[in-house]
């Protein structure tokens, strides 16, 4: 990933959108996220971001903005999908 830049205001970011769980029986589960607005860890960021929004900083963003697959792992969102950061 270290060689792909996102231009302008896009953001390149790694969501948490769920991931094995096993029930209390033993029942292996891929677990879905299904709110709106998800966690992600920012990856790459463009360079005409006007929001202070730095690279390893978690993000939570508005996916139903988001009409696109994601490419090895990876999104890439606007930075008015954003709700909040954290550093």
């Amino acid at each position: 990933m270290s060689n792909l830049r996102p231009i302008g205001k896009w953001i390149s970011v790694q969501s948490s959108k769920g991931g094995r769980k096993t029930t209390d029986h033993g029942i292996i589960y891929d677990e879905v996220v299904r709110s709106r607005y998800i966690w992600a860890t920012v990856i790459a960021i463009g360079d005409s971001l006007t929001e202070d929004i730095c690279v390893k900083d978690r993000i939570l963003w508005d996916r139903s903005q988001f009409k696109g697959q994601g490419y090895g792992g990876y999104d890439l969102i606007h930075q008015d999908w954003i709700a909040l950061t954290e550093r």
